[in-house]
């Protein structure tokens, strides 16, 4: 069984606005889709792993160390 990761992911707007995300999944290609999915009509989507200090970050803020 594969391991969810947290991904940074941002929806380029044609408008060139961004919308910056950070999601729970298990590939690129599957939190590329799920951006799609909130974003139909963005022009450029890109994902990312988040870094090891990046999902450090993240617990902490959330409280779950």
């Amino acid at each position: 069984m594969r391991e969810r990761r947290w991904y940074e992911a941002d929806a380029l707007m044609a408008d060139l606005t961004v919308d910056r995300c950070v999601i729970l999944g298990y590939s690129e290609e599957e939190v590329e889709r799920k951006m799609r999915e909130r974003h139909p009509f963005a022009a450029a989507i890109l994902a990312r792993r988040e870094t090891a200090r990046a999902e450090a970050r993240l617990r902490l803020s959330r409280g779950s160390v």
